[in-house]
């Protein structure tokens, strides 16, 4: 019999503007990201962060690092291994919904967490 891994899960957290504090409906996705952790024998997991196109796109990508670096202190918190969590920052670059310079896309304001 062939044991096949899980397949991969994402979660997509989303952000008041400007800010690292999540939306209360992707709070609540928290305790269910460390669930599907737990349930793994080897979890990895990425953390990306993301922003919409207000602001400066410097600014931004140091901004998506910052809300990729509060999940994963959230899920640390929670008990799961810091050393399995990879976080990055993709700033502006990588919108979920494509929009002009300098719009305020509350879509684009996310944290992509996928588990392994």
């Amino acid at each position: 019999m062939t044991v096949r891994p899980l397949a991969p899960k994402q979660f997509v957290l989303y952000f008041d503007t400007a800010s690292e504090t999540l939306t209360p409906e992707s709070q609540a996705l928290v305790p269910q990201i460390v669930t599907e952790v737990r349930g793994r024998p080897a979890p990895d997991l990425t953390v990306i962060g993301h922003t919409d196109t207000t602001g400066d796109a410097a600014a931004n990508v140091q901004l998506g690092l910052r809300r990729a670096t509060s999940i994963r202190d959230l899920l640390v918190a929670g008990g799961l291994d810091p050393s399995r969590v990879d976080v990055a920052s993709h700033g502006e670059a990588n919108l979920l919904v494509a929009t002009p310079d300098n719009t305020a896309e509350a879509r684009n304001r996310r944290v992509e967490v996928t588990v392994r």
